[in-house]
């Protein structure tokens, strides 16, 4: 990946002269990183006749290599039938051709230049070795094998033109824009370059497939501007050999010449980089130097098209995975070695031209982040601060002493939920003081509960939940009250198990045990009603382990065709159409510490209240109802009186005064809409975490905690700030959580979150 530090800069112009003749003024600028100044050496270079004679015969040899079949080149070529090409030849003078090159660099007269950049460069510096020549032939010369570059592996060289000039852009864009032309595809596979740049994941890209002249002008004029303009396809000389042609489909041909207005508007907008994955690019570079880009990528000879593709491949992926400009084309080309025994030379093509005046293009979305430099006493301090308050939070939650604050939490968050409408299965019956008082009665008679069900029973309620104990008679009408209660296969009846302060009550012995359930609740020591118990073990004195909700859902579910996988067994999940309900442990569950053992319970997912429809017991009597509120639902009856009801507090309504509370028989309306709902709706159960999860979530927002002391522990308030600013996306995520029927620690990593980032400041780093 690029290093850190600022690349070495080094400028070598040859000044006037050629091969025939030598370069009698060369000079060498060198800007080191720190230094805003360059030095500068001065040499010469000899003249090279056998260079310019060896370079003429290595390209006539490698034409002819590129007119064999299989090669597909990315240039118009004549093919004849060539019959004396010889590999071995080649070879030799490839090897000549180095040879020669490096003895001509060695020259005494250049030598000066030599040894003063190795003074002062390190082998392990990235350098931008740019050579600034007009010469064409010394421009074909493969630099990259000259003897100083094979010592410095991070240096790539470049070719420039002798003047260039900087032109002021206008660039702020956040993400790399590349428009990509795809030419002339005919004896191609261009499709394998589209598919490297579409994958780039952090640039847009826009593909012109063999598009007009017309099309490419009119992008190239686009007012977002672009960051990289990429060619792949045909390309071929002019007649008159000056520049280069891009056959851009298989009719039209074009020059940098006629698209020139348009590639300096480009230019001016932010475009940085041209790559011409093609041939003749040195003619294209040049015509481009006019225009003073700042960069291009251009191959010196012809190139095939698997050599073309691979150097795409790996140019892109170093480039936008963090390497520099220059080292991400050094490696992409040296890594076409590798497919030298069938393209010979394949990593002396690509080349770069540089604008000396502006810098090379970067990467913006993949930089390598900077990493604090942490002492090895402060990364131990920043570990043992995070698991240790971690370790005392959890210790603390165990024994039970958070467990009051995070029930209270979770009683905020449940309130925080959007509201829900009444569930439509459900209709509650209501004997109100008004009721009681209207008739005379402290307690409804039998003859009043019988008269309530014959108004109820020809309207053919799917279930209905008498939540009246009826464990002794209350005439009149106690006999009406029996019979129907023998008879009526819908009608469930109550009874309760004995608890600390009161006794059991016994269900009426009229009525079948599987049209019976208990409605005892569990109610927490905050006196708030948070679960829901399904089954208890029966007794003598309420002789059905089924709560009433339980028996009630069971009978509207069965008209739907579910039954219960699971009718008590303690151990397994109960499954119902859609839900599968999950008890809670019988010792530590969530927040809960030393649950008391016995009975099968899950936590009440409750609805807003109110939680259904109701009708008072006058107008049930009165017939003043519309019939449909009771066809095929579940009917509640129950006092609401303040004088004969049970009340319970819920999270809904968590207060201490009797007006926050509501009566047993809309909490027995809950319990039943909370089955319903899961099976019927896929409407959330509230689960919780296993305690191995619950730890490591606790242990992450400690390190979050003392991650802030570390980076930004210098400033008291901005680290409040960051503070307060993690305890409320961890209070968001819980919520969101919850929403989705998890229920989260809060307090105890909001705990860790509050601490670990003072603990964390005023502890000494361990050595």
């Amino acid at each position: 990946m690029t290093s850190p530090k600022k690349p070495t800069i080094v400028v070598i112009n040859l000044g006037y002269g050629n091969l025939l003749s030598g370069f009698p003024h060369v000079t060498a600028l060198l800007w080191e990183p720190e230094n805003p100044r360059p030095l500068k050496f001065t040499g010469a270079l000899p003249p090279a006749q056998e260079l310019d004679g060896i370079y003429r015969r290595w390209n006539l040899i490698y034409q002819a290599l590129y007119r064999r079949p299989g090669w597909h080149p990315r240039i118009k070529i004549d093919r004849e039938d060539i019959t004396n090409v010889s590999q071995v030849e080649f070879s030799d003078i490839c090897q000549q051709y180095l040879q020669v090159i490096n003895e001509w660099l060695g020259a005494e007269k250049f030598r000066n230049i030599d040894r003063q950049l190795r003074s002062h460069l390190n082998q392990n510096d990235e350098i931008q070795l740019i050579l600034e020549t007009d010469d064409e032939l010394v421009r074909r010369l493969p630099w990259h094998f000259w003897d100083f570059l094979s010592d410095y592996p991070q240096a790539e060289i470049a070719l420039s033109a002798p003047e260039y000039q900087r032109v002021q852009k206008l660039n702020r864009r956040k993400q790399i824009r590349i428009l990509a032309i795809l030419g002339n595809d005919n004896g191609l596979d261009l499709a394998e370059d589209r598919q490297v740049l579409s994958e780039i994941a952090d640039a847009e890209t826009v593909f012109l497939v063999q598009p007009s002249r017309q099309e490419v002008d009119q992008h190239l004029w686009d007012d977002r501007g672009w960051d990289i303009l990429f060619f792949a396809g045909h390309s071929e000389s002019e007649e008159n050999g000056n520049g280069g042609l891009l056959s851009i489909n298989a009719t039209d041909k074009i020059g940098i010449s006629h698209l020139k207005l348009a590639l300096k508007t480009a230019i001016s907008r932010g475009l940085q980089l041209a790559i011409f994955n093609s041939c003749q690019g040195l003619s294209l570079a040049a015509e481009f130097a006019d225009l003073h880009i700042p960069q291009i990528i251009v191959m010196r000879e012809p190139v095939s098209d698997r050599v073309a593709h691979v150097f795409l491949v790996g140019f892109i992926q170093a480039f936008s995975r963090g390497y520099s400009f220059y080292l991400a084309v050094r490696q992409a080309r040296e890594r076409l070695q590798g497919l030298e025994d069938k393209f010979p030379c394949a990593s002396w093509l690509p080349i770069i031209c540089q604008n000396p005046a502006e810098l090379p293009i970067v990467w913006r979305q993949q930089q390598p982040p900077i990493k604090p430099a942490f002492s090895q006493g402060r990364d131990r301090t920043f570990w043992l601060s995070s698991w240790g308050i971690a370790l005392i939070i959890l210790i603390i939650r165990q024994l039970g002493i958070l467990q009051g604050g995070e029930l209270k939490l979770y009683d905020h968050l449940m309130r925080s939920r959007p509201p829900e409408p009444p569930d439509p299965r459900i209709v509650v019956v209501e004997v109100t003081g008004n009721d009681v008082q209207s008739r005379q009665e402290y307690s409804i008679s039998d003859g009043t509960i019988s008269q309530v069900l014959q108004q109820l029973e020809p309207h053919q309620p799917r279930a209905i939940g008498l939540t009246i104990y009826r464990d002794f008679p209350v005439p009149p009408g106690d006999a009406e009250l029996r019979t129907q209660m023998q008879q009526q296969d819908n009608l469930f009846a109550i009874c309760s198990f004995p608890r600390a302060n009161e006794p059991a009550v016994r269900s009426p012995d009229v009525i079948p045990n599987n049209r019976l359930g208990f409605d005892d609740v569990l109610v927490d020591p905050d006196g708030i009603l948070r679960r829901h118990l399904f089954f208890m073990r029966a007794n003598s004195d309420c002789n059905t382990g089924f709560s009433l909700s339980f028996q009630l859902a069971r009978k509207y579910l069965a008209a739907e065709n579910i039954f219960p996988d699971n009718q008590g067994n303690q151990n397994n999940p109960l499954q119902l159409g859609e839900a599968i309900f999950k008890p809670l442990g019988n010792t530590h569950s969530g927040a809960y510490k030393n649950l008391p053992t016995g009975g099968w319970y899950v936590m009440l997912n409750y609805r807003s209240f109110p939680i259904a429809r109701t009708l008072t017991l006058t107008q049930v009597l009165q017939g003043d109802f519309d019939p449909n509120l009771v066809k095929n639902r579940i009917v509640l009856i129950g006092f609401t009186s303040r004088v004969n009801a049970k009340f319970f507090s819920t999270p809904h309504r968590a207060g201490q005064s009797p007006s926050d509370q509501v009566p047993g028989v809309m909490v027995q309306a809950q319990m039943v809409s909370h089955i319903l709902s899961a099976a019927l709706d896929g409407r959330a159960l509230i689960g919780v975490w296993v305690w191995w999860q619950e730890v490591i979530w606790v242990v992450v927002w400690s390190m979050a905690g003392s991650a802030i002391a570390l980076y930004i522990g210098n400033s008291d308030i901005v680290m409040i700030t960051a503070i307060v600013i993690a305890i409320a996306i961890l209070y968001i995520l819980c919520y969101l959580l919850l929403l989705q029927g998890t229920w989260v620690p809060l307090l105890p990593p909001a705990l860790t979150l509050a601490i670990a980032p003072f603990l964390r400041k005023f502890l000494p780093p361990l050595r």
